[in-house]
């Protein structure tokens, strides 16, 4: 299984709908072995507000000569697609990237990933805060560039390597599969940008879900989707009424529609 860890730097909050990405930082893993890992400034805004750039240090100057999400997007998206995403507030940077995938006008990401919040809570129950930097402080990780992409994702490996004792990409993927359960919806919100891509061009959706709170292997059924509410989908299977809580939904793929490809009209 390829496990990819992402972090983004935005201009705002996903709830900000003029929030873009200004940075993106990725490492993709398989069996032990790292295959690639980059960062890169991204002109997601003429702009970078006062306030963020006292957070992260990216000023408007430094964005002047980045490249589009679009141009990055077409160098990476081979390392994302079909890949397990681990995330630190994974809703946050599948949402955030789904975003500049719509905008694009490119299928929305609904891959299978891990929230390293609701892990960490899971598995560090002493810690009062459970925030990247104090959950690397906790471990005795030092992040030596603290909220840029790089900095934040390689503290994210070391976490993660740390809390399942092993390096990335040879985890067992029977227990990542049951570890993206963990989050529950919350930390998969991003599953609902599929669900409208997929209302919107009248497809079918590919469900990968889990329904015995085990390591059972599942396959994906076919749903006609019918209806979305806050906790379930709503579909047509084989001709019956089915309805799937989204906090058993591993990943979701649009049928015929490659995920963060260009989107048919």
């Amino acid at each position: 299984m390829k496990v990819t860890f992402l972090d983004v730097e935005t201009t705002g909050l996903l709830r900000d709908s003029r929030a873009r990405i200004i940075e993106l930082g990725f490492s993709s893993w398989e069996n032990g072995k790292l295959l690639r890992k980059t960062s890169t400034l991204i002109k997601g805004a003429d702009i970078v507000p006062e306030n963020i750039s006292k957070i992260n240090g990216i000023t408007t100057e430094m964005l002047r000569d980045a490249p589009r999400f679009e141009e990055v997007w077409k160098s990476i998206k081979g390392d994302i697609q079909g890949s397990l995403l681990v995330a630190h507030n994974l809703a946050f940077d599948v949402g955030m990237v789904n975003r500049e995938l719509i905008l694009a006008d490119r299928i929305p990401l609904g891959n299978m990933g891990i929230d390293t919040l609701p892990l960490s809570r899971k598995m560090l129950p002493e810690l009062s805060s459970y925030r990247l930097g104090e959950i690397a402080k906790h471990m005795g990780i030092l992040n030596e560039n603290p909220h840029r992409a790089m900095g934040d994702l390689e503290t994210l490996e070391k976490i993660v390597s740390n809390l399942l004792g092993s390096l990335p990409g040879t985890f067992d993927e029977g227990v990542m599969r049951l570890f993206c359960l963990w989050g529950g919806y919350p930390a998969h919100r991003y599953f609902r940008d599929v669900v409208q891509c997929a209302f919107q061009k009248k497809k079918k959706i590919s469900v990968l879900a889990d329904f015995s709170r085990g390591l059972q292997e599942t396959d994906p059924i076919v749903l006609e989707p019918l209806h979305a509410n806050a906790v379930s989908l709503i579909g047509e299977h084989l001709g019956e009424k089915l309805e799937i809580p989204f906090d058993r939904i591993l990943s979701l793929e649009i049928k015929g529609l490659l995920p963060g490809e260009v989107s048919m009209k």
